[in-house]
């Protein structure tokens, strides 16, 4: 079984290239070590690398798929292995339109509530998805927006995959996808297509979290707002345990 991760981030993205530090290089001297072999690198709107990228991988006996998110109506999509991508920002209509055999199409964090999920569009474009993504940015208390990922998948009979979203390169190797097929492009994605795949996840810790937050630039206010949200969770959570225990009780 290969072990995927087909969303990744590197210091060369136009966008989160102002906190992201390692190069495609390291991430593929990363991925060896925590024993993935198929990844892709995503950055937004562009793919900026080159063929030296793919060659190092392979020499480290990695498949490297060329891939991109894109921004479509501001939300985010993961496009991988296109002949001729689209322009970074551009419409369901242009992906639909540049989608090959062996091209896919991935919906990344859909209904994570960070105003770049795209469950709406998901379900509005049926067609064009070839799975959905479970994120690896999630805690053991916010795992429900990955949850509706899944329950929408396994609906409409698409698979589900093990992303990390890598910004940073303590992330590899918590949550990632097991594909039955050998290591050859056009086999890993009709792999995938037909459902060959199993999820590995593992939450990340609040400490992560932070550490994610700081290390990306995260403002104070941030920090603070995500505090106040984790605490709001350990209520919630606290509140529904003690009321489940109620009714046992009372049963």
């Amino acid at each position: 079984m290969l072990r995927a991760d087909f969303h990744h981030h590197i210091s060369a993205d136009p966008i989160d290239g102002r906190f992201v530090r390692h190069s495609a290089g390291a991430l593929i001297d990363r991925a060896v070590e925590v024993g993935l072999n198929v990844l892709a690198i995503t950055c937004h709107e562009s793919v900026p690398y080159d063929g030296d990228a793919t060659r190092y991988a392979a020499q480290r006996g990695v498949l490297l798929l060329r891939g991109m998110e894109a921004t479509v109506d501001g939300h985010h999509v993961l496009l991988l292995n296109f002949p001729e991508f689209p322009p970074g920002v551009c419409s369901m209509g242009e992906i639909a339109a540049r989608k090959t055999q062996d091209a896919l199409v991935i919906a990344p964090h859909p209904f994570y509530p960070i105003g770049l999920g795209m469950g709406d569009t998901l379900a509005s474009h049926p067609a064009v998805f070839d799975a959905v993504e479970f994120s690896g940015m999630y805690t053991p208390l916010t795992r429900r927006f990955n949850k509706r990922a899944a329950d929408y998948a396994r609906e409409v009979g698409i698979p589900v995959v093990g992303n990390t979203d890598t910004h940073f390169l303590w992330q590899l190797g918590h949550t990632y996808t097991l594909i039955d097929a050998p290591l050859e492009p056009t086999a890993v994605i009709d792999a995938l297509r037909q459902g060959r795949v199993q999820l590995v996840t593992q939450p990340l810790s609040w400490r992560h979290v932070m550490r994610f937050i700081v290390g990306s630039g995260g403002t104070r206010d941030a920090v603070r707002d995500s505090l106040k949200y984790l605490m709001r969770i350990v209520r919630r959570t606290r509140a529904a345990q003690r009321h489940l225990e109620r009714s046992a009780a009372a049963n």
